[in-house]
């Protein structure tokens, strides 16, 4: 019986963390431009990486930022927030709205979006 739910867990742990592309996830202007030019890599060496491990990462840097006082803007939440927010009209669009970089994959695994209780959901400069 132990094994059937060490199977079990396995299984729908891979399926939490199972990636089917982009398509369902409205990645930000600054995002889709640094994509379409291949430059991705550059600020995510590791894509496959970041989608697995991004609330280890989280919980490290705000473990560093908080207790420690490190601070790095390549490595913020601002700097997050700034890349992968949209525009629509001319006006941003929040991440954590319907169908946005942060909901669409939060909203998939069925997961709290907690984080901007507190942060911004759009940079700070204007268009």
């Amino acid at each position: 019986m132990k094994h059937l739910l060490i199977i079990f867990l396995t299984l729908s742990l891979n399926s939490v963390f199972a990636y089917d592309g982009d398509k369902h996830v409205n990645l930000g202007d600054k995002a889709t431009e640094l994509k379409e030019e291949g430059r991705s890599r550059d600020i995510h060496p590791s894509l496959s990486e970041i989608r697995k491990m991004h609330p280890a990462f989280l919980m490290h840097k705000r473990d560093k930022t908080l207790r420690q006082g490190v601070r790095s803007k390549r490595n913020s939440l601002k700097q997050c927030v700034d890349c992968h927010s949209a525009t629509k009209n001319d006006e941003y669009v929040p991440v954590n709205a319907p169908d946005q970089f942060c909901s669409t994959c939060h909203q998939k695994v069925g997961t709290s979006l907690d984080c901007f209780s507190c942060h911004r959901t759009t940079p700070e400069e204007d268009l």
